[in-house]
């Protein structure tokens, strides 16, 4: 066997493991989740209708917007979001008012 045989080698080894991490890097397109998933999500964490949300122009973003959400509500939203690739933007200076 050559050298130029063991370069050839070499190369397509060096080829075949780029090809393969390529994929591992290209971060998947954000998913805008529907306002009943995100209210499911919001019940199964303990938390009111609407204080979980996302923005079409954002969709890489779930807003907690919640001034007391504790922090088992925190980490439960926190793990959902990480789990489908998303970013939690926690908002605790809100104030309600009363209609």
């Amino acid at each position: 066997m050559g050298a130029e045989a063991t370069l050839s080698r070499l190369a397509g080894g060096a080829a075949l493991l780029a090809s393969l991490a390529l994929p591992a890097c290209a971060a998947p397109a954000a998913r805008l989740y529907s306002n009943s998933e995100l209210s499911a999500l919001g019940g199964k964490c303990g938390l009111a209708q609407g204080e979980v949300l996302q923005e079409e122009e954002e969709p890489r973003l779930l807003f907690l917007i919640s001034p007391d959400a504790s922090v088992a509500q925190r980490k439960c939203v926190a793990k959902w979001s990480k789990r489908h690739g998303l970013h939690l933007a926690y908002v605790a200076g809100v104030d309600r008012v009363a209609e």
